[in-house]
């Protein structure tokens, strides 16, 4: 039996990739140290703000419970961690926007995209659009 955690991960890194690779995507070589995380799946660079393709992570506002609440905080540290140690940071990005206006993309850090690593460590889902999931 196959399984179905994984089989999720893998489709919706595959779709995430896909969406940014089908477009007129641009990849950026960003410096580690210039980007600010708002959370575990939303980054600023300057006045630019983007939403990270492929997995979801708990609200750090405006969110329901204490445990969605502590797992956020969770997912934005390791996120800021995984910053602080990188060599090398790209981000990819789509020409589309999210609903806020944020735009969309990948980001990698030495090459691996950060969110198989949350997902891998309990601290998101894979997400590929739609209605998300609660936390509580």
């Amino acid at each position: 039996m196959p399984n179905l955690g994984n089989l999720n991960v893998v489709a919706a890194l595959v779709l995430s990739s896909a969406l940014v690779a089908g477009c007129q995507q641009e990849t950026r070589q960003i410096s580690a140290h210039d980007v600010y995380v708002i959370d575990g799946d939303t980054i600023a660079l300057g006045d630019e703000r983007f939403r990270l393709l492929g997995y979801d992570t708990p609200e750090v506002r405006n969110f329901k419970c204490a445990g969605e609440h502590d797992l956020g905080r969770a997912a934005t540290d390791r996120l800021k961690h995984m910053l602080a140690t990188a060599g090398k940071a790209e981000l990819q990005i789509s020409p589309e926007k999210d609903k806020y206006n944020r735009g969309l993309a990948n980001l990698l850090l030495d090459g691996k995209d950060v969110g198989p690593v949350l997902i891998s460590e309990g601290l998101a889902r894979a997400y590929i659009g739609g209605k998300r999931s609660g936390w509580c």
